[in-house]
């Protein structure tokens, strides 16, 4: 039966780990969280509307049914486990910079790679955008997060998963306030037109507030001739950069980029922590995945199931009257602590499902694991492809993508398991572990055989 556990892994010199040597563990979840990444991002990648939903109100139907899934199963969650497995990878690469239980040993220059490695990922995410014409990337982020991460590279599993509970709890508050804001504002938006229609006066504030409320409302349901004034951007070559270079921007250059940083930190130091007890190494008892699994779906399902039902009920009109803006202010306050469980329950399935040779060896998905960053960057080099290139953006529903999107998995897994076959790392891997290791250092990339 397959080891999912490898010591070796942590008792070699700083260097690229061989294929023996693996913790395939690590490399199933990366595997799976890469393909879950796709799932989340294929909407924004392939379509114009900010939701992927056309016909109202919500029904039976199966775009419908696939939203939910993907707000419930997806959306969040594939991106904390993406993050968690980041935390974890900077414990594998600084193993060295704590040396002994003495402090003996140690050494700095693991914080000087590591330094240099997010440096390079911060590059890695300005080509996506720029290159790839993917603003939506997360690599920008992570290069910048993994630099404060540095701060807690010793630091034990109960002051990380502190640190991380406090984050949590900020971005909750931080989230709570916003959407107060929100309603307040589309609820004055409201009384504004009505009083807009009667002739009667307004002041800046109403009129402020009827065009947020305006937006608000396009931004769920785009006109026919919005759709085509976003479908003609993104197919044209000048509008697409500008497009790609105004969200990337908006996203990670403003407050916003902050904010994102800090979810990021926060996930990170749980990777760290679950890392150091041994859980993403799979070598934790199996009870313990079980209850992850129990305990992570359990509370994280009932939190997404209830705010899915909320936003299909009103339309996904945070200016519905029919909830009261208290329950949309708990519904997104309870977004971070939400997905943080339906992350945990995700990794206890998938950790439990190849303990138990449920996976099999799991070839395929180790992998796309020991690939990730390549297979990060196929996706949007294939997407940017199909959709812009090949001017297919707006023309699919969300099962239709969802369809694509596994078309892009097969083409991934077929190209890593040849890629694999010749040498040890992928091409971005190998560009990444050269700028961080140095050319003269790198061992990583192995010979053609």
């Amino acid at each position: 039966m397959l080891d999912y556990r490898h010591t070796a892994e942590f008792d070699r010199p700083i260097g690229a780990a061989t294929p023996a040597e693996r913790i395939h563990t690590l490399d199933v979840l990366r595997g799976i969280a890469v393909c879950g990444i796709l799932l989340m991002n294929i909407h924004a990648m392939g379509d114009v509307a900010d939701y992927p939903l056309t016909k109202f109100p919500a029904r039976w139907n199966a775009e419908w049914v696939a939203w939910g899934m993907q707000t419930i199963f997806v959306q969040g969650a594939m991106r904390g486990l993406f993050t968690i497995l980041f935390g974890a990878s900077m414990l594998i690469m600084l193993r060295r910079a704590e040396g002994g239980t003495d402090g003996t040993g140690a050494s700095p220059r693991p914080l000087d790679i590591w330094v240099r490695r997010s440096i390079a990922l911060m590059g890695f995410g300005v080509a996506q955008w720029l290159l790839f014409l993917w603003p939506g990337e997360i690599l920008w982020n992570y290069g910048i997060s993994g630099l404060f991460l540095l701060a807690f590279r010793t630091a034990r599993p109960r002051a990380l998963l502190t640190a991380a509970a406090l984050l949590t709890t900020a971005l909750a508050a931080n989230t709570a306030f916003r959407t107060h804001q929100q309603v307040v504002q589309l609820e004055q938006g409201q009384v504004a037109a009505v009083r807009l229609e009667r002739g009667l006066s307004l002041t800046a504030d109403d009129r402020t507030a009827i065009d947020a409320e305006r937006e608000h409302r396009a931004s769920i349901r785009p006109t026919p001739q919005q759709r085509a004034e976003r479908i003609a951007q993104r197919t044209n070559p000048i509008g697409l950069l500008h497009w790609s270079a105004g969200y990337w921007m908006r996203e990670n250059l403003t407050i916003t980029g902050w904010v994102d940083i800090a979810e990021s930190l926060s996930f990170m130091l749980i990777g760290m922590a679950l890392f150091r007890l041994g859980i993403l190494t799979g070598s934790a008892p199996i009870a313990t995945y079980r209850r992850m699994l129990v305990g992570g779906y359990a509370g994280g399902l009932v939190l997404r199931s209830a705010h899915v039902a909320m936003m299909a009920y009103t339309g996904l009109d945070m200016g519905s009257p029919l909830v009261p803006g208290w329950s949309w202010i708990m519904a997104e306050a309870s977004f971070e602590p939400a997905r943080l469980l339906m992350t945990i329950g995700h990794v206890g399935l998938a950790v439990m499902l190849f303990r138990t040779g449920l996976l099999g060896r799991a070839v395929t998905l180790r992998a796309m694991g020991r690939m990730t960053l390549s297979v990060y960057c196929l996706q949007s080099i294939l997407c940017a492809f199909i959709f812009y290139a090949a001017g297919y953006v707006g023309m699919f529903s969300l099962p239709q993508l969802w369809l694509i999107a596994a078309a892009i998995w097969a083409i991934s897994a077929i190209l890593c398991r040849l890629w694999l076959s010749r040498y040890e790392m992928g091409p971005a891997e190998t560009l990444l572990r050269r700028i961080a290791y140095g050319a003269p250092n790198l061992k990583g990339h192995a010979a053609p055989r």
